[in-house]
């Protein structure tokens, strides 16, 4: 039998997930007669990638929550998806490059751009301009974690619920999130750690996402990149 891709774990597939993996995991169920696509599939992970493996789990037999379109080891073991030579964990993730070993996210919403930018000046901020960088989109939209390092959990009345990612002396926070879906511990660049919310001081959904040196508190904010 030829080499197959391990189990990359059930967070590994969200939408704005690109891997070579996928489209070879797609393939394999095209050829099981559950493939529900009308073009490809594609390396990016989709709903129609969901509604496919969904359809392979029902062929396995399986109901409820164990058949939600998610792959589980069970399901995925069964499938026998052929190596690909892509990278899963540290490698192409949210339509970047490894470099290092670690992944190159391009927005910490994938799919989504800047739509406040960083210290942008008006009263509506209390020090006179934006403190991060604010990215508009619907409530529940993934966010992801823009390298590898450490998380906690926050709350206060401006941020909301947020989630501050420790990484190379660096903390970047996530903040006026609808759920968190990681507390603590570590985590890899690319991994769904939030989901788009408007709590605190919000006027809308939408991450607003902060830089300052790690340990230091508000107004020794920077550029926040990555």
């Amino acid at each position: 039998m030829p080499a197959l891709e391990s189990f990359p774990g059930a967070e590994f597939f969200h939408n704005g997930r690109r891997s070579p993996m996928v489209k070879a995991m797609g393939r394999r169920l095209v050829e099981e007669g559950c493939g529900r696509y009308q073009s490809g599939p594609g390396p990016e992970w989709t709903d129609v990638d969901r509604q496919s493996f969904a359809a392979w789990q029902h062929k396995l037999g399986f109901s409820g929550s164990d058949a939600d379109g998610i792959p589980g080891r069970q399901s995925w073991d069964r499938l026998h998806v052929p190596k690909t030579g892509g990278q899963t964990h540290g490698g192409q993730t949210h339509g970047g490059q490894a470099h290092g070993g670690q992944a190159h996210v391009s927005s910490p919403v994938p799919g989504h751009g800047v739509t406040t930018a960083y210290h942008k000046k008006g009263p509506h901020w209390s020090l006179g301009y934006h403190t991060g960088a604010d990215y508009a989109a619907a409530r529940g939209t993934s966010c992801v974690a823009v390298t590898g390092g450490s998380v906690r959990s926050g709350e206060d009345r401006s941020f909301g619920h947020y989630l501050v990612l420790t990484s190379g002396g660096s903390d970047y926070y996530y903040c006026h999130l609808s759920k968190r879906l990681v507390t603590k511990g570590s985590v890899r660049a690319g991994q769904e750690i939030a989901l788009v919310g408007d709590t605190g001081n919000a006027t809308g959904p939408h991450l607003h996402f902060e830089k300052r040196p790690a340990g230091k508190g508000f107004g020794s904010d920077e550029d926040p990149r990555w």
